[in-house]
């Protein structure tokens, strides 16, 4: 019997962090009324209450490029890398996705073995239902590797280096457990002077904060992305009311 991908808990649930993951998959969704959380994992710093969060760095060499050493058929559930940079340990991408550079497509994966080295090769086991729909060609084909988006995720950086994923509901313990709040009324650290009814961005000078929308002495082209609506205004460096647009 499989997880469930949603439960419906009561207020106070999302208040709790564990020190293992238990049975809960990375991602896992919560509903609280109207409020959405995901089963998410804290990387190697604690963070505070009521920060943005982003999802982890891409490693680099791993994003792309990775040359597909064996050939594999259709519908083939494993595929063979050659890893040409920094070394990759047991299951750092099991949950994430594997995606051919060449096709855009992606797959789910569930497990490798480490590949301590940095320069050998590595096989990708996928999800036993996401097989391949395309064939892999040795020499031809490259792809990229992702770990799961609520895998050791952090504080979301003045200068992004990914995808913003939510925002803490209490404070984390360092490598811990906890539901992550990606939808719904939120107090979030904010920067500067937003204004009820308007977007947010993630802040562009605190750490973890949330600014206007579009932040323009930032980026003019008001590229930002837009995280939540204000409902109710707090001080800089206080918490405003934000309804998270983040994910549903």
């Amino acid at each position: 019997m499989s997880f469930p991908e949603t439960i419906v808990l009561h207020p106070g649930a999302e208040k709790v962090e564990r020190s293992t993951q238990g049975s809960t998959p990375l991602g896992t969704r919560m509903v609280i009324g109207e409020r959405s959380f995901r089963w998410t994992h804290n990387a190697s710093l604690a963070l505070s209450v009521n920060r943005l969060c982003q999802e982890s760095v891409v490693v680099s060499g791993h994003g792309d490029g990775l040359a597909v050493a064996t050939t594999a058929a259709v519908g083939a559930r494993t595929v063979t890398l050659t890893n040409a940079t920094t070394a990759i340990t047991a299951n750092q991408y099991a949950g994430g996705y594997l995606w051919v550079d060449n096709e855009g497509r992606a797959y789910k994966i569930k497990s490798h073995p480490a590949e301590s080295t940095g320069s050998g090769s590595i096989v990708i086991t996928l999800e036993d239902d996401d097989t391949l729909r395309v064939a892999l060609t040795a020499g031809t084909s490259t792809c990229g590797l992702r770990r799961n988006q609520y895998e050791d995720v952090v504080v979301n950086p003045t200068t992004p280096t990914g995808v913003p994923v939510g925002v803490t509901p209490l404070a984390v313990t360092a490598d811990y457990y906890f539901w992550l709040q990606t939808w719904g009324p939120c107090p979030v650290l904010t920067n500067g002077t937003v204004i009820v009814g308007y977007m947010v961005s993630p802040g562009a000078t605190t750490a973890g904060s949330v600014d206007v929308y579009p932040l323009n002495s930032v980026d003019a082209s008001g590229q930002q992305p837009m995280v939540g609506v204000v409902s109710r205004v707090g001080a800089t460096t206080e918490f405003s009311h934000v309804d998270l647009r983040i994910a549903p």
